[in-house]
């Protein structure tokens, strides 16, 4: 009887941790280095900017799952809300950066293009489109990164 009432209250915690979280989903469907920070907030639904992750270097044809927010550098142990990223134009040490916002369309442009630099910051994408596919608050947010 205790092994049964204890693996009821697990199962009930991880339900309550799991329908609060949320991900993102990134997929780079170029042949160049993406770079670009997640950012996020506390509770869902909120536009507010409260979490940034440190920066991220989505590799040439990658697709990258964070299942859950606890899993992003910067980001809390505890379940947060992943709403947009901030894309750049290239590594931190290519000045000047330009970047772009994509997000969820409550709060953000859905849909930019942009371009990226290499390490050698010469420009070698020159056209690209990032897409925001968002998610329920409990959801996976996916980022499609083309060729324009």
């Amino acid at each position: 009887m205790k092994n049964l009432l204890l693996s009821f209250v697990l199962v009930l915690l991880s339900f309550a941790g799991y329908s609060t979280s949320s991900g993102i989903e990134i997929h780079n469907n170029t042949e160049c280095d993406i770079y670009l920070q997640i950012r996020g907030s506390h509770e869902c639904p909120n536009c507010e900017i409260e979490l940034i992750s440190c920066m991220i270097v989505i590799p040439p044809g990658a697709h990258i799952t964070y299942p859950t927010t606890s899993s992003i550098c910067n980001f809390p142990a505890a379940s947060a809300f992943v709403h947009s990223v901030l894309l750049y134009s290239g590594p931190r040490h290519c000045q000047p950066l330009e970047t772009w916002e994509v997000g969820d369309p409550q709060c953000y442009p859905p849909d930019v293009t942009f371009w990226s630099m290499n390490r050698a910051c010469e420009p070698v994408c020159d056209c690209l489109h990032a897409r925001w596919e968002p998610a329920e608050c409990d959801g996976i947010a996916r980022l499609i990164i083309e060729r324009c």
